[in-house]
């Protein structure tokens, strides 16, 4: 009996090669994930696509911390580390051969660029890259003929969730996939799963919509070929409902938000001294960012309905695209607004 550990996008260097970011990331690598393919005598690791987060370039320390902290660690450990080609590791659209996981890392890891059948720990899986206009032809004929049970991919399905209650009409059709036993694929960050298809989503929180759901990583049993996953519980969003009339705010262990992105949403504010003491205390602790949301409504709009600003900003559009009547395609046009909010992150 072998196991495999999956992982898949990991988005090194994003929102700009953030340092609170990449601290969390690596957080994530060295107390956790690494730390159990030890305990557990786990050598192969399997990484669905998006290793890097920026498609035209790297940043130094961004690159210097991934080799330091991730590469290194791997070879050390004598882990043999596979990796498919997502859509944020190609430098070009059009084609997966010019990608920096192959121009970075291509002596240290396995990587997949084009459809092919790749054993690992004696257990055969049928690997499809990213999908574009260059090898469409050549993913869409493997995939309906591969001989394999098992599909791994990093894959844009229509009908899945790109974001929570945001579907993709773009894609490939599913149906597709439908003589698989199990499809397990990166690119989506929300975990979801529908019949054979799952998204295994992101090892750790990036935008603060992940504050809603779970992440972290799988262990694949070959013999059982259950996909166990391993919660990740280390945050770095956190929602925090203020209410000083029914909870004694200052009892909050404070030093856990240390460079954490922090939104207050006052339900009861009943002493403003209370309240301000609890601000400085979540500034003393060293957050990274803290936002403050209260509902008042503008003079002369008693009768509008408020915006419920304790929700992300993704959420806060969504909500608004779903009130526009003159909108015919809402889920299109919230993909665009997604598509164009990630990609801002990134700059």
């Amino acid at each position: 009996m072998s196991k495999i550990a999956f992982v898949t996008d990991t988005h090194f260097g994003c929102r700009n090669d953030s340092p609170q970011f990449l601290e969390y990331f690596f957080e994530f690598f060295t107390e956790q994930f690494f730390p159990y393919l030890k305990r557990n005598n786990i050598t192969k690791v399997i990484h669905l696509g998006d290793l890097l987060d920026r498609r035209k370039y790297v940043n130094f320390l961004t690159l210097s911390r991934v080799q330091n902290e991730f590469i290194k660690p791997i070879k050390e450990a004598g882990i043999e580390f596979h990796c498919i080609i997502g859509n944020h590791d190609t430098y070009y659209k059009n084609t997966n051969d010019l990608n920096s996981v192959k121009e970075l890392f291509e002596n240290s890891i396995h990587i997949y660029n084009k459809p092919q059948i790749v054993t690992v720990a004696g257990f055969e899986f049928a690997v499809v890259p990213w999908i574009n206009r260059e090898n469409e032809s050549q993913c869409m004929d493997f995939i309906k003929t591969a001989k394999a049970d098992i599909l791994l991919g990093h894959l844009e399905l229509r009908g899945y969730e790109v974001l929570r209650g945001i579907k993709s009409e773009e894609g490939t059709d599913p149906k597709l996939f439908a003589r698989y036993e199990s499809v397990y694929s990166g690119h989506f960050h929300h975990r979801q799963s529908n019949e054979n298809v799952h998204y295994l989503g992101t090892p750790y929180q990036i935008t603060f919509n992940d504050v809603y759901g779970k992440n972290g990583f799988y262990i694949f049993d070959t013999e059982t070929r259950i996909m166990d996953f391993q919660e990740n519980e280390e945050k770095i969003f956190y929602s925090i409902r203020y209410n000083d009339k029914e909870h004694d705010m200052g009892a909050i262990d404070f030093s856990k938000y240390r460079n954490c992105f922090i939104k207050i949403i006052i339900e009861e504010k009943t002493k403003n001294y209370m309240f301000d003491k609890f601000v400085d205390s979540m500034y003393n602790a060293e957050v990274a960012e803290l936002t403050v949301v209260e509902q008042i409504l503008p003079v002369g709009a008693e009768n509008e309905e408020p915006i419920d600003t304790s929700k992300d900003t993704i959420t806060i559009i969504n909500d608004e695209i779903d009130r526009m009547s003159e909108v015919t395609n809402k889920n299109k046009l919230k993909t665009i607004i997604h598509d164009l909010y990630i990609e801002s992150l990134s700059e």
